[in-house]
């Protein structure tokens, strides 16, 4: 018998005996006892106890409606005419106007992506 085998065989016994020991400590199991009525009138009462708090709770925890008006200002809020005024454009950085600083003319080389000073 290898190692693994024995160790496997050992863990199950030890799990058998724990649960053999929590089995036991219990005791018997108590026997069940029927009634020759299946259903008592204090029963039925407490059930309409029971219903009446029911309601009565949900009664005290419902919301209660406000009613709202809602104003609008007199003047216009100057930030929130400052926020809904269109953002401006981004600046781009002046191009130089060296090309014609220097008597030459801008050519435009890559596909636009870059220029150079040409006659």
């Amino acid at each position: 018998m290898n190692a693994m085998t024995r160790s496997a065989l050992t863990g199950s016994v030890v799990m058998v005996a724990i649960a053999a020991t929590f089995a036991l400590g219990r005791g018997a199991l108590p026997e069940h006892r029927f009634r020759d009525k299946p259903f008592d009138d204090a029963f039925h009462e407490d059930l309409a106890t029971l219903a009446a708090t029911s309601e009565q709770l949900w009664a005290l925890n419902r919301p209660n409606l406000v009613q709202t008006q809602s104003f609008k200002p007199i003047e216009p809020d100057p930030l929130m005419a400052a926020l809904s005024e269109p953002a401006p454009p981004p600046r781009r950085k002046a191009e130089s106007d060296i090309c014609t600083k220097h008597g030459l003319r801008k050519i435009i080389t890559n596909n636009g992506r870059s220029w150079r000073c040409g006659r």
